[in-house]
């Protein structure tokens, strides 16, 4: 679904600023989604059946590739949201092109921590919350280019009534 929103977010922004690279990177962004769920992380912190108290002591070669995976993915989507406030800061949408420079700074923030490979609640609960605000700023963007970008016939309803 992430690649489908890269889709039309293209379409969306098609010869504007950000048009090019905004979408690449929120597709990129779904592939490394899509390619650390198809490689497993190795069992550790408790987290799957006999895994150890604390950290994996071998990280196999799928749980290096879940890694460097969600690394990309996560790395291209904190791009994105500075590329696509540079669309908002020349559309003349200041509040959108903010916050779009503050999520992108709160999930990397988020990353930063979530890759000292602490398990300690004070840097997990941040990532989450990191991912949360991620997934909102898509959501809010994608909104955003849809209703400028749908014709205000079609929210009218129907032809004829």
């Amino acid at each position: 679904m992430t690649i489908s929103c890269a889709a039309g977010m293209r379409r969306a922004l098609a010869g504007r600023a950000g048009g090019t690279w905004g979408p690449r990177l929120i597709a990129i962004f779904g592939a490394g989604l899509m390619a650390a769920g198809l490689l497993r992380a190795d069992p550790a912190y408790g987290f799957g059946p006999g895994a150890p108290a604390g950290q994996a002591v071998h990280i196999s070669w799928h749980a290096a590739g879940h890694l460097i995976s969600a690394s990309i993915g996560f790395t291209a989507l904190i791009v994105a949201c500075f590329v696509v406030a540079r669309y908002f800061s020349r559309e003349r949408r200041p509040g959108l092109a903010i916050y779009s420079r503050v999520s992108g700074l709160a999930f990397l923030a988020a990353f930063a921590g979530v890759t000292t490979g602490s398990d300690s609640s004070a840097i997990v609960l941040p990532f989450y919350a990191g991912v949360l605000i991620a997934w909102i700023w898509i959501a809010v963007t994608s909104v955003h280019l849809y209703r400028r970008t749908v014709p205000s016939t079609l929210s009218a309803g129907p032809a004829g009534h």
